[in-house]
């Protein structure tokens, strides 16, 4: 019979898991779905309302409007902006979901190298302005957080919207403001493995302006300013009462868990330094003056491939995030970019492992890990 030392180290760590969080509030989750089932309000219910409400007590200010996914808050945001097709929106070239609702634009994308933690690099941005740039995308990837003052700096007077992409990063903040809050426009995603994430899929959008706001309202139900009555053509973007009320069930132990995903990535750099493993890899690490609340741990490491494939062949599981750039992509080669026009990016993504990384991570299963790597560099 196997010892339990022996049987935890043959066990596999998941990159994540759902299935114990929806263990814990499987109970209440069932009697929310019957509750909106006896409702006969599948959408656009007391639930989204609800949604809504909680994500302005937590933003503090501004305005809400729940959308269907991450995707579509990018793209209606954009969508808001009416922007042409001589119009630019530069966006950092690693952030690979961001690109899309641009592209759906009639705007043209414009890519911007990224700094060592994966992070738009500020002085980049500066040379990708032009007379036609409308829009800056930041995407505070991995719930790292840009430095969004000196960002602003850059492009102070030019009339240009900030947007921040928060589908990562939603409870970090920045000199002790929510993320999503400190520009124009903030786009969230509620994919299930995000910070706060649903059983399906939903996004939301944070706005400053309230003529934006309204456009967006708009522009998310067939450009209705009352129902059958449509101001401009425009799509529909939806969130089912079911995923919203998920997210409120969740909503009540977001800071717990949001602080238990603090001290995990406070215990992993412990053991990463203790290790000695620092001359082997590196961790990807959030600006000054910032409070990230992950939802990756990322580090760059030597012989990525072949760690990947060991920790694989050990039961550990692990991701790229992401593997190729923008400008690599198939469809985007009409970018008319090559290789070696973003070094930092591609650097990156040659080097970048995600470890596994959840809230319900335990401390002996990161010594595994952190054990594993390091006998895999000895």
């Amino acid at each position: 019979m196997r010892s339990p030392k022996t049987l935890f180290m043959t066990s596999k760590i998941e990159f994540n898991d759902l299935n114990t969080r929806t263990r814990r509030y499987r109970r209440e989750i069932k009697k929310l779905i019957d509750r909106i089932i006896d409702s006969n309000r599948c959408l656009n219910g007391p639930e989204n309302k609800k949604l809504e409400k909680n994500l302005l007590g937590f933003l503090k200010e501004g305005f809400v409007s729940i959308v269907a996914s991450g995707h579509d808050a990018i793209f209606l945001s954009l969508l808001s902006l009416k922007l042409k097709n001589i119009d630019e929106v530069i966006f950092p070239v690693n952030s690979y979901p961001t690109v899309f609702p641009i592209a759906q634009t009639n705007a043209k994308a414009v890519p911007c190298d990224v700094d060592k933690n994966g992070l738009i690099d500020i002085k980049e941005i500066a040379k990708k302005i032009t007379r036609n740039t409308r829009a800056i995308i930041i995407t505070h990837l991995y719930g790292l957080v840009c430095d969004v003052d000196e960002i602003k700096k850059v492009i102070a007077g030019k009339n240009i919207i900030l947007i921040e992409d928060c589908a990562q990063a939603f409870g970090s903040q920045y000199k002790n403001k929510p993320v999503g809050t400190l520009g124009d426009i903030g786009c969230f995603s509620f994919y299930p493995t995000k910070n706060l994430g649903t059983l399906g899929d939903g996004g939301a959008i944070w706005i400053k302006n309230k003529k934006i706001f309204d456009f967006i309202n708009m522009a998310k139900s067939y450009g209705e300013i009352k129902k059958y009555y449509s101001m401009f053509s425009s799509g529909h973007s939806r969130m089912p009462e079911i995923q919203a009320g998920i997210l409120n069930v969740y909503f009540k132990n977001i800071e717990q868990d949001f602080n238990k995903k603090i001290m995990i990535v406070k215990y992993y750099k412990e053991r990463i330094k203790k290790s000695g493993l620092i001359k082997y890899l590196r961790v990807l690490d959030s600006s000054i003056n910032s409070a990230p609340v992950q939802h990756l741990f990322v580090v760059e490491v030597k012989n990525r491939d072949k760690l990947q494939k060991y920790l694989q062949e050990h039961n550990i599981e692990t991701h790229i995030h992401f593997p190729i750039p923008v400008h690599l992509q198939p469809a985007f080669s009409f970018l008319n970019k090559k290789i070696g026009d973003f070094p930092q990016a591609e650097r990156l993504s040659k080097n970048i492992l995600s470890l596994p990384f959840h809230q319900y991570l335990k401390k002996n299963q990161i010594n595994h890990i952190i054990k594993l790597i390091k006998r895999f560099y000895a």
